[in-house]
């Protein structure tokens, strides 16, 4: 019993299998048909937004959703190729080899893999945790760059010409030059297919079974469009012809020069994916009133990318918006996906002729308009607004990866968020407070109309203590009690402060000497148990010339003579 319930932490599906049910089937069975309505053309536009063959994207769509199904902890996330995992893909490789050759298909595979092994490895050590280091600005700004930087290089197969380039001077460079050369073919494509969403949605969202009509609508707008490039000549390129038959499975060859080439691109399209896709799945497990894993989802998401690399796909992410429209149309398990994929098999099978007459402006109009979806701006206003910091960082973000690229906007950004954090957590924020009247709470002398005493000083630090703030500590400090001349006593509020690495104990220590000859005494309150198990291991508290205390309120009565001494 105990191996099996071991073995269901790494198989969810060991969990949720068994109390399987008929109702279960039937809204998986209907989701999973939408979902594949969708990604269908979405895995054949990705792949050619890669630089793969189409072919690439329907194998992408396959395995790697089986394999998830086994590892899962979401209930509802839909993996598959995405915008964003396809741009970076073709970023990364683009300088390796040339577009479209067999060399460029065995590169993507081997990303895939290391890009999976890397997860799953993060998910086996359940280091998770690692993954909070890009804030949510960061994060939103990395996106909406990429998909401007997607929107223009789409330009180019929407209207007809030829764009490369991995940053947007290049690209707008380039698009100035051939605008002559363009086709209005790919415009229609990209109004009717706006057309088909929300302005259609709405309209049909007053009609009965109006919400299905609404998700198959963009399909059947693609093959009328197709259907009539096909009969009325249109001069446009298609997708052309692929294999249909199914992946075979091979194991990429890693050698050294390989690994040297693809492990930092791996590792940041790796992250940017699983960001993306842990908080949507987030998002839906708390309406749903479910938990996810994250560090099972690494696992899930590694395991999907090393399936897409055994079957020649690319890497593979979770989606906003597929995910969305899974769990709106009814999937209750990760079973839906194994049915995505069959019905994906089955239409690259039995459709493959059909499929190829697609037109490439078409897809690319797919592409635009579930690129627009991921631009955020509003996010720039909110974030301004709240904290001039975090609008600037994700505007810097934006501007980083238009500026150098999608593979270096992301690298740009994890340094951002670091420098950020750094930042912040160096200037920590220090508050002299005082008794509010009747009670014993102490507050900011600021903010608050408070009791003070002339020979104590009591401060608030709101962060913890290392070697990055530690200095700024101490200069607050001295600056502080260089307005109160009569101080006698310094009390170090350290409610808020969770660890005191051993130069901030040192800069402490070295505080109390300099304060020594102005016969000024340090004490310390509200001390944490784990701080204060550090600092008993250390010889920080026989430097001290004060006590510790275990409030604020009991410090100041016993300095002030009001009660007798409570100290520690």
């Amino acid at each position: 019993m105990s191996k099996l319930k071991s073995l269901s932490k790494l198989l969810p599906i060991l969990h949720w299998l068994p109390l399987y049910q008929r109702k279960t089937f039937i809204g998986d069975l209907g989701a999973s048909l939408i979902v594949a309505v969708l990604l269908i053309p979405q895995s054949l536009a990705y792949a050619l937004l890669a630089g793969l063959p189409p072919q690439a994207g329907i194998y992408a769509s396959i395995l790697p959703l089986v394999v998830y199904a086994f590892f899962a902890s979401s209930m509802v996330q839909s993996v598959g190729p995405m915008a964003i995992s396809a741009a970076m893909t073709a970023s990364a490789l683009a300088p390796l080899a040339a577009i479209g050759s067999p060399e460029y298909s065995v590169l993507a595979a081997s990303l895939a893999l290391l890009s999976g092994l890397f997860l799953a490895l993060l998910g086996l050590l359940r280091l998770g945790f690692i993954t909070q280091l890009l804030s949510h600005p960061v994060i939103n700004g990395f996106t909406s760059g990429a998909a401007i930087l997607i929107i223009v290089g789409q330009i180019g197969p929407l209207l007809g010409i030829r764009l490369e380039g991995e940053h947007l001077g290049q690209l707008l460079w380039q698009l100035s030059h051939a605008l002559p050369q363009i086709q209005v073919f790919g415009l229609v494509c990209l109004v009717l297919l706006w057309l088909a969403g929300r302005p259609l949605t709405q309209l049909l969202s007053k009609i009965s079974y109006g919400a299905v009509l609404a998700k198959l609508s963009p399909l059947l707008l693609m093959l009328i469009i197709s259907a009539a490039a096909y009969f009325l000549k249109i001069n446009t390129p298609l997708t052309g012809s692929f294999s249909s038959s199914m992946p075979r499975l091979f194991w990429p060859v890693l050698n050294q020069s390989t690994f040297n080439q693809l492990w930092l691109p791996a590792i940041t399209i790796g992250l940017a994916g699983f960001l993306q896709s842990i908080t949507i799945a987030q998002s839906l497990a708390l309406k749903a009133k479910r938990s996810v894993d994250s560090n099972q989802e690494l696992i899930g998401l590694g395991a999907a990318n090393i399936a897409a690399a055994a079957s020649g796909g690319f890497p593979v992410n979770g989606g906003f918006s597929r995910t969305a429209v899974n769990a709106a149309s009814g999937a209750n398990t990760p079973l839906a996906g194994v049915m995505t994929a069959l019905w994906i098999a089955l239409a690259a099978s039995w459709l493959s002729d059909y499929l190829a007459l697609i037109p490439q402006s078409l897809l690319a109009a797919t592409i635009i308009l579930v690129a627009i979806r991921l631009i955020d701006f509003d996010f720039l206003i909110r974030s301004w607004r709240y904290d001039w910091r975090d609008g600037a960082a994700f505007a810097c973000t934006v501007l980083a990866v238009l500026a150098l690229g999608v593979m270096q906007g992301i690298l740009a950004g994890v340094g951002l968020s670091l420098l950020l954090f750094l930042y912040r957590s160096s200037q920590p924020h220090i508050a002299v407070v005082g008794r509010i009247a009747g009670t014993e709470h102490y507050r900011n002398i600021n903010r608050f109309n408070t009791q003070t005493n002339d020979h104590i000083v009591a401060v608030r630090i709101d962060e913890s203590l290392y070697f990055g703030n530690s200095a700024k500590i101490q200069a607050e400090l001295m600056h502080i009690l260089e307005k109160a001349p009569k101080t006698q006593h310094l009390v170090l509020i350290l409610s808020a402060v969770n660890s005191i690495d051993y130069s901030a104990m040192q800069a402490i220590g070295l505080l109390q000497e300099n304060l020594r000859a102005n016969q000024i005494k340090i004490h310390l309150s509200d001390v944490k148990g784990p701080v204060m198990d550090h600092l008993l291991r250390s010889e920080m508290l026989s430097t001290l010339d004060g006590k510790i205390f275990l409030s604020a309120h009991l410090a100041m009565q016993a300095l002030s003579g009001e009660n007798e001494d409570f100290s520690i």
